[in-house]
């Protein structure tokens, strides 16, 4: 990348192509050159749209109007398309790293490896000896088919990037980013990516709630054709209706509290000692009256929208309106182009190989055109000079290119001396090459047993836990409860429905079910520092004495929903008594559940929002659809297996913190009293 004196960062989004052009000044600085902003006909995600007509009639008019003949091109891919996992590494030799995040890869992501690409990035702190892992990860199909847009344009990026890594990047660039953690949030057209981030690291989870959502809203108020609640949606800030319109979206504004509210629970709870500072929005709609304020208030936490890129050197493409009316949807595109100026943290890079490789063939061509005519020029003076060196070097080496030295021969000529019969620079050769290869081998054997010995101690402890979260799934699953009767017994979904509808089933809120919509995982080093929403319900198995000893384990939240009519006793009784005592502590299973708690709860048609964004914090009543349902489904909707109504049915939050020990061991210490186990 030496040499690039200035970089596109593309971004396609659902609602327009948005670009900007940067480039580094003789002073180090990075300089704003150009920008672009192409909006599409229709928005991508609208029932009649064609994307790809849309995409391909965008990149035109974009290329039209900017020559990026001489550019590199760093292009953006949706968060909502890309995997993302966090992981720590014990002190590790470096050199290990990548063969340890190629095996935690394989474990996280839920494809088979030939189906995805992948790349990974590392966050480390001073003061801390553990290494961060960042694995990230999208679909072979999905880059290619987002990368087909831009070869058919004839663009050829240097580098894919994850929009959420994107806007992380230009965020710390920014210096947006405290010593304390911020929340970044970009709300696009289909979806909003939640950026959880400090100076060294970040977070990133994708809510699958954006722009769209409020202009459906607006469609079913008013009803409006979806174009025209988009206009109105845009111009809301400058219509008399404001506040009809506010009102009409705020269900959709409630939904986005809730899943942002679940989200930052979860991280909090995974990162005790986190302090949230303030969240920073981008994305064009932050545009909508009222947004702004409404997550303040619900949040809890200072909202604020940067209004210009202050790291940047000032230019005219600064001041156009079209560049300071769009700033907010811009931070991803501008995260691109500063990874491509090489000026960024985050570096990994989800461009294909075989893609990669084509664009540095093509931009070698030419100079191999001009090397290979220079070569033709030289040809007879290099030849001229290799002629009269070789003579003289022969007059005073002779029989030196004719020594060779074997591995048996090596010891041998150190302990008696060379051949006689060679010329002295030759005999002095031989020796130089014996006693190469003797040291070479010494330093060979000498390193070789305690790096085998390391990684195969390693290797054998990932094979040994390779197995516990089937066994764990397994677990959860085996405490469900159960019922006798025809519905208990229907194991397809097929089934279920043939028993609802010959009227064989119990009435909903008599059936021994509970369904699990979601479940959220997360390792710890130490899984005793999670926070619990309701810490005084249940004790842990075992207490522990050492409160700097650290268990590894896992942290795993469940949501789930179930209409029985005794609720919360129901879940109780039937799911989280089995899980606590008759199965969450077997010898042998190589782990126990330390702890099984009850945590939020809700009705499904209410809203589960906390009070100034604690967790934990008191219920207030709003419309909410049921887990699962179709976006944009309404309140009070029907099952999706049975198609009946989802009256009375109840949301639950089950908290599980898992530790990595055999329960046999715990048990052996409690035995000999060095243990608090209850």
């Amino acid at each position: 990348m030496a040499g690039v004196q200035s970089v596109w960062g593309i971004d396609v989004g659902r609602s327009a192509l948005k670009a900007i052009k940067l480039r580094t000044t003789a002073e180090g600085q990075v300089e704003l050159v150009s920008h672009d902003y192409v909006e599409h006909a229709k928005i991508l995600s609208q029932p009649d749209a064609d994307r790809d007509e849309l995409i391909a009639n965008s990149l035109e008019k974009f290329l039209s109007r900017n020559d990026i003949s001489n550019d590199d091109i760093v292009v953006g891919v949706p968060g909502q398309q890309t995997l993302a996992r966090f992981t720590k590494l014990p002190p590790v030799d470096p050199k290990k790293i990548p063969d340890i995040v190629r095996y935690e890869a394989d474990q996280q992501i839920p494809f088979d490896m030939d189906e995805v690409i992948w790349d990974y990035q590392t966050f480390e702190q001073e003061d801390l000896p553990d290494v961060e892992v960042g694995i990230f990860a999208m679909k072979r199909e999905l880059i290619r088919g987002h990368l087909l847009h831009f070869e058919q344009a004839g663009i050829e990026p240097i580098i894919v990037q994850s929009g959420p890594l994107a806007v992380y990047n230009a965020a710390k660039r920014e210096g947006l980013l405290s010593d304390e953690t911020t929340i970044l949030l970009d709300v696009g057209a289909e979806s909003t990516d939640l950026i959880i981030a400090t100076p060294n690291s970040f977070w990133t989870r994708t809510i699958h709630l954006g722009g769209n959502r409020f202009t459906e809203a607006l469609v079913k108020s008013f009803k409006l054709s979806f174009s025209k609640a988009e206009n109105l949606k845009r111009t809301a800030a400058a219509s008399r209706y404001a506040r009809q319109i506010f009102q009409a979206m705020r269900p959709i504004f409630a939904d986005l509290v809730q899943d942002l509210q679940r989200s930052i629970g979860f991280y909090s709870s995974t990162h005790r000692d986190a302090r949230i500072e303030k969240i920073i929005g981008f994305g064009n709609a932050f545009k909508l009256p009222g947004l702004q304020k409404y997550l303040q208030q619900n949040l809890g936490y200072p909202v604020e929208q940067p209004s210009s890129f202050k790291k940047l050197a000032g230019s005219s493409a600064a001041s156009a309106p079209q560049y300071s009316d769009n700033l907010p949807s811009f931070a991803v595109a501008y995260g691109l182009a500063l990874q491509g100026l090489q000026q960024t943290t985050v570096t990994s890079n989800l461009l294909p190989t075989e893609i990669a490789k084509q664009v540095v063939w093509r931009k070698k061509r030419p100079f191999l055109a001009a090397a290979a005519a220079c070569l033709v020029l030289a040809g007879s003076i290099v030849w001229l000079r290799y002629s009269w060196d070789t003579r003289a070097l022969a007059v005073g080496s002779a029989g030196v290119s004719r020594v060779n030295v074997s591995d048996d021969d090596a010891a041998r000529i150190i302990d008696s001396g060379p051949d006689q019969s060679l010329p002295p620079r030759a005999a002095a050769k031989q020796v130089e090459i014996a006693a190469r290869k003797l040291r070479s081998e010494y330093n060979r054997l000498q390193g070789k047993g305690e790096y085998d010995l390391d990684a195969t101690k390693y290797f054998i402890q990932l094979q040994k836990d390779k197995t516990l979260f089937p066994r764990i799934l397994a677990l959860i699953h085996s405490a469900l409860p159960t019922s006798d009767d025809p519905y208990g017994r229907a194991r397809s979904g097929e089934e279920v429905v043939a028993v609802v509808l010959d009227g064989s089933a119990p009435p909903r809120d008599q059936r021994r079910e509970i369904l699990i919509d979601e479940m959220n995982v997360e390792y710890l080093p130490n899984v005793l520092l999670i926070k619990f929403l309701n810490p005084k319900e249940t004790q842990p198995r075992v207490k522990f004495d050492d409160p700097d000893e650290e268990w590894p384990g896992f942290f795993i939240e469940l949501i789930c929903r179930s209409a029985h009519r005794d609720r919360e006793e129901f879940i109780e009784k039937e799911f989280l008594h089995k899980l606590r005592k008759e199965l969450g502590f077997q010898p042998g299973m190589g782990f126990f559940l330390n702890r099984v708690d009850l945590g939020d709860r809700w009705l499904v048609r209410k809203s589960r929002r906390r009070a100034a964004g604690a967790p934990g914090g008191t219920l207030k009543p709003g419309l909410r659809p049921a887990p699962g349902s179709p976006a944009g489904a309404p309140a009070g909707n029907l099952d999706l297996v049975t198609n009946e109504p989802c009256e009375g049915e109840w949301g639950y939050q089950i908290q599980i913190s898992v530790v990595l020990v055999d329960a046999s061991e715990m048990l052996a210490e409690d035995d000999t009293g060095d243990d608090g186990g209850d």
